[in-house]
């Protein structure tokens, strides 16, 4: 079993298989339904209980594991902060690094992201993002050669740091094949609105490190700029939905005026930082862009995202984004119509500082405990859906009466009453502070 007291007090790059089931933790609030337009009342589905998904070890032994990435022949890669990417195979840490890195670790830096090719079956391409110095980052790529990286190649050099903070350090590919990569500020607010930085800005190059043309913004003499979206504070996480919307979890300031944002973010858009943070008029100004989710409350840093596409979970589910909370070690689940939410509800309680998280082959997830070292498995152990309802034996034309699930309105997440935030919590550091 996973406890808390193996969890150490050190954060992640900070803010400023043995099967064994894990506890099940405490029921999600039950949210209230809403009112059809024939006033008829219906409840709301309920949460999922938490008792019907199993937390089981799939891996240990790993150092301040930061980024996951799942290869189409089912191995998962890890960067390890210190510079070293590993690989588990079927539950079973490679004793052999793939690769290692000499990179700058102070506080936010490290080897920070890792892709895998969508061609990795034909060319076994592995990428990863790293901080190699106080004033540089630079996306390597390698070639699988039987779970050794070779040919290490340099695609992208001088993505800006300070060296300190807010160096992001997100790397993945859309579905329009391009690669894109995450940088935050840098610590100085005012880079996120300047386009003669990449600091503050999701971007996106070929694979082979070039800058397509189609890129939103370009240089005084023409040249396309790297940058797709700009105005973020510390994009540390972001995820693709399959028709391309790019999500970017953005990590908050500090004080009461923190928001930890959730960003739907589109080629030019401007997200804010430092104008705004949450929830803005400006957000409805052309050009900018509000968050689609924003929440204080609920949380302190967040990290990690997969938008679930699989069939492992429940079907419901399908088309939700489910997120990491780091300081409070929990996964949400953000419900969607579009790019509207519906729903923000708490999904699991979780352990051990979790800082990514991705979709596994069969549809269950797979999230790294920064604090400890492992990677942890969520499985659906639940009752199957109900069978279809038999057809009604109404007569044709008769009246529907049924009401309409009602979203809770944004923010309604984890109660008050359920923010536990210990003394040893709070001394925790924050990814992206």
């Amino acid at each position: 079993m996973l406890s808390d007291s193996e969890t150490p007090a050190s954060g992640p790059p900070s803010r400023d298989g043995s099967g064994k089931a894990l506890r099940p933790l405490g029921r999600c609030a039950v949210l209230a339904a809403g009112l059809g337009l024939a006033f008829a009342f219906t409840a709301a589905a309920q949460d999922i209980p938490p008792e019907d998904f199993e937390r089981s070890l799939y891996a240990a032994g790993l150092s301040q594991p930061v980024a996951l990435a799942v290869a189409p022949d089912g191995r998962l890669f890890i960067t390890e902060k210190a510079g070293t990417i590993r690989i588990v195979e079927d539950g079973v840490l490679r004793p052999e690094p793939f690769a290692v890195l000499t990179v700058h670790t102070d506080s936010e830096n490290g080897l920070l992201g890792i892709a895998i090719d969508p061609n990795f079956a034909r060319n076994g391409y592995v990428y990863a993002f790293a901080s190699v110095s106080p004033v540089e980052q630079r996306i390597f790529r390698f070639t699988d050669a039987r779970g050794i990286g070779v040919d290490q190649t340099v695609i992208r050099d001088k993505p800006p740091t300070t060296g300190t903070i807010h160096s992001g350090g997100g790397l993945g590919f859309g579905a329009d094949g391009k690669l894109y990569f995450s940088i935050g500020d840098n610590g100085i607010a005012s880079n996120a609105q300047d386009l003669g930085t990449l600091s503050g800005k999701l971007c996106r190059i070929n694979p082979d490190g070039s800058t397509p043309e189609d890129n939103p913004f370009r240089t005084p003499t023409g040249t396309p700029r790297a940058i797709y979206a700009l105005g973020l504070r510390n994009p540390f996480r972001f995820c693709f939905a399959p028709d391309g919307r790019a999500f970017v979890l953005d990590v908050g300031s500090d004080g009461g005026a923190r928001r930890e944002e959730i960003n739907v973010v589109y080629a030019g858009d401007n997200c804010g930082w430092p104008l705004y943070e949450g929830y803005s008029v400006l957000g409805s100004i052309a050009g900018y862009r509000e968050p689609v989710f924003a929440y204080h409350e609920q949380g302190q840093a967040v990290t990690g995202a997969v938008y679930y596409t699989g069939r492992q979970f429940p079907a419901q589910m399908i088309g939700n984004l489910l997120h990491l909370e780091f300081v409070l070690n929990r996964l949400y689940r953000l419900e969607l119509n579009g790019d509207r939410v519906t729903r923000h509800s708490l999904l699991l309680e979780l352990d051990g500082g979790p800082v990514d998280l991705v979709q596994d082959l069969d549809g269950s997830l797979l999230y790294s405990e920064f604090h400890t070292g492992r990677i942890v498995r969520i499985r659906y152990v639940g009752p199957l859906p109900p069978a279809p309802e038999p057809p009604s034996d109404e007569p044709a034309g008769a009246p529907a009466v049924s009401g309409i699930n009602a979203a809770a309105p944004c923010g309604l997440g984890a109660l008050p009453a359920m923010l536990l935030v210990t003394g040893a919590l709070s001394a925790r550091r924050r990814p992206g502070g």
